[in-house]
């Protein structure tokens, strides 16, 4: 039944464990809530990334639905939500003592379609990506988040006035917080929940909100962890999905993480991410 009424609704989801040893870090949640519906797909990271991953997930619906605000003022409600479940898994960790949160944490992308808008909360670098067709017939990808690189100019001022350093180790290696003068935390990204270490630095755990009105020409989007956007660009991702239609959202979710994981492990010499991704129909 409930896979039937994703179905109905245009909902499709995957998630694939990655060619490593670690357990899978990825980990999303799909609410309806009356006329509301809710997406959120989140990436662990840390030695105990998937703990991390897992109890946002478990906490964050819960934490949005009871807010005092979610009826009448989403983006604060989102905004708190954010704030609480970081507080709240720093204290989890500290209360069952299974794991810690110091040095793992998550991202979390969160998509809530209420009436004829899409309001976007995110920390980090997983992406939702909107499609739409243009007037003359030709499908357009438009992300509707950008990665939080501590790189970013704001971003990084903000974490060097908090006494942090950002700086790259190698080259090709992605840019990463630092303490000053010292090589821990090591976060690739400026915002996140958990991460208790590197908020000592400016990382923070607010998100950055936007709201969409839905058009007629939008047609769905993507939200879907780095292990699908490392090496696929998203109009690809959007075509792929395009072809499917409404009726067949989950295949386009698995054919989009299958085809993730084989780019992966051919360019990473039989190496990759975990991959999540939720296909969700506008019209």
């Amino acid at each position: 039944m409930i896979n039937n009424e994703l179905k109905r609704r245009g909902i499709g989801y995957a998630c694939k464990k990655g060619a490593k040893s670690a357990p899978n870090q990825d980990d999303f949640f799909i609410l309806i809530d009356g006329d509301t519906t809710i997406l959120g797909v989140f990436d662990g990271h840390g030695l105990f990334g998937h703990y991390c991953s897992y109890t946002i997930q478990q906490l964050f619906p819960k934490l949005l639905l009871s807010n005092k605000n979610y009826k009448d003022n989403l983006e604060l409600a989102l905004k708190e939500t954010f704030l609480m479940a970081d507080e709240a898994l720093r204290g989890i960790a500290i209360q069952e003592d299974k794991f810690s949160a110091d040095l793992s944490g998550s991202t979390a992308t969160i998509i809530v379609h209420r009436s004829n808008e899409l309001c976007i909360a995110h920390v980090g670098d997983s992406r939702a990506v909107l499609s739409k067709m243009t007037t003359d017939g030709k499908l357009v990808a438009e992300e509707m988040t950008h990665d939080h690189s501590p790189e970013n100019i704001e971003e990084k001022k903000r974490i060097e006035q908090s006494g942090g350093e950002v700086r790259r180790q190698d080259v090709d290696a992605p840019a990463r917080v630092f303490c000053r003068d010292a090589n821990y935390p090591g976060l690739a990204m400026s915002r996140a929940i958990g991460d208790t270490i590197a908020k000592s630095f400016g990382v923070i755990a607010e998100p950055e909100i936007s709201v969409h009105k839905i058009e007629r020409t939008d047609n769905f989007i993507i939200l879907a962890t780095d292990g699908v956007w490392e090496f696929l660009e998203e109009q690809e991702i959007a075509s792929m999905v395009y072809m499917n239609g409404k009726q067949r959202a989950n295949k386009s979710a698995a054919n989009v993480a299958e085809y993730a994981f084989s780019v992966w492990l051919e360019q990473e010499n039989n190496i990759t991410d975990d991959i999540t991704c939720i296909v969700y129909y506008l019209n």
